[in-house]
């Protein structure tokens, strides 16, 4: 009877001890996951903000068209997502943890028995639904819509720049293909015209009198009026100078229509540049989960600290990481490091730096180390070891 009584009893307390965990990962679940969507919120509105901005001083110096800045706007919408929810769910558990420190209520968890590994678990059911979330906007979505925005600017923007052309300002074709100067304009024409033009590897200056165009459907003819065409200017071998009364160059705006745009177009990995893109837009989805190790490390706060004295940090390792996976979007395609391994190393760097500091912090706190099991340390070690010779090489 005794025993059964001590069954009991022992039952009775895992039972409580599994309620309170259930509720606390409830709270600390709730908790960040607020503080996530406000950070959002706010970062997302003034990334859109900013773009509004960036757009509307293109268009009052007539770069592009006024009416399409909101669609442009509209379609970078997913993009603007894809890159704020992993920083917002970084900066969501540095807030929330680190006011548990602050407030002393993280003890709460210690009291029950909980570690950080603990807290890295109960974020994970979180970590793979913004995972899940950002991995569709990042390969399916945002490449799409900002394909369409990338489209719908440059046919406005290159139609716009003859239209806005202004006497005695230089104007830029889009891709470097030229430039054209002009030092005078009417309603219809402009006057006093110089215009380098580059089509196929080869430049022509352009010296006239007059120069109007016509807007057709796939290209922009320019008629130039009283001057001289001067051919190779730029090449070393043969130069051709010769005068005319009336010349049309026709401009290739050479740019796929929107209707004509695909999935299957859109993902075509097969250059250098591309495969590097897919990575990027894997690479981003997959910081959810490393930045989530790298927030609870980084969350403590001392007594007498602030509980913002954690940010300044935490946002510098986000620049970094960040920074980085940018640079490897960029690699040359002769770069001697694959894609795939930059943005393999990269994620493994701040992995094992996360893990480190957990570890150590734990160690610190409840001696956790030493019941750590050691194929796990061996295997933390040979990874460290492994990287380390490979950047070496």
């Amino acid at each position: 009877m005794v025993f059964t009584d001590k069954i009991n009893i022992v039952m009775h307390h895992s039972s409580q001890g599994m309620y309170k965990k259930n509720i606390l990962s409830k709270s600390l679940n709730i908790e960040i996951f607020k503080s996530t969507c406000a950070i959002l919120v706010i970062f997302f509105f003034l990334v859109v903000g900013s773009r509004f901005v960036g757009y509307f001083e293109q268009a009052s110096e007539g770069l592009i068209d006024p009416n399409i800045i909101f669609m442009v706007v509209l379609l970078r919408f997913p993009d603007f997502i894809t890159l704020l929810i992993p920083l917002s769910f970084f900066l969501g558990i540095i807030l929330t943890i680190s006011r548990l420190y602050a407030e002393s209520e993280i003890y709460g968890y210690f009291s029950a028995g909980l570690s950080k590994f603990n807290l890295i678990k109960f974020l994970v059911p979180q970590s793979i639904i913004f995972f899940v979330i950002t991995l569709g906007l990042s390969l399916y979505v945002a490449p799409y819509t900002k394909e369409l925005s990338r489209e719908l600017l440059s046919v406005d923007t290159f139609q716009e720049q003859f239209q806005s052309i202004k006497p005695k300002k230089i104007i830029k074709f889009a891709d470097n293909n030229g430039f054209i100067y002009v030092e005078e304009k009417d309603e219809t024409s402009f006057n006093e015209v110089t215009a380098v033009i580059s089509n196929m590897g080869s430049s022509s200056l352009v010296l006239a009198d007059e120069m109007s165009f016509s807007d057709l459907s796939s290209s922009l003819d320019i008629k130039f009026k009283n001057g001289s065409l001067h051919q190779g200017v730029f090449e070393d071998d043969v130069k051709i100078v010769s005068s005319f009364i009336e010349l049309k160059i026709p401009l290739d705006k050479d740019m796929q229509s929107i209707k004509g745009l695909s999935l299957s177009k859109l993902f075509d990995y097969s250059s250098s540049s591309s495969k590097s893109e897919i990575l990027w837009n894997i690479s981003i989805p997959i910081t959810i989960f490393v930045l989530l190790i790298l927030g609870v490390t980084m969350s403590k706060v001392e007594p007498r600290q602030g509980r913002l004295s954690v940010m300044l940090p935490a946002i510098a390792i986000y620049i970094l990481y960040l920074s980085l996976l940018i640079l490897g979007r960029e690699l040359p395609q002769d770069n001697s490091i694959t894609p795939q391994y930059y943005f393999l190393i990269i994620h493994i760097v701040f992995l094992i730096l996360g893990f480190f500091g957990l570890i150590k912090s734990s160690a610190t706190q409840t001696n956790y180390l030493h019941n750590f099991k050691p194929s796990i340390k061996i295997t933390l070690i040979t990874i460290s070891i492994i990287i380390f010779l490979w950047m070496i090489n």
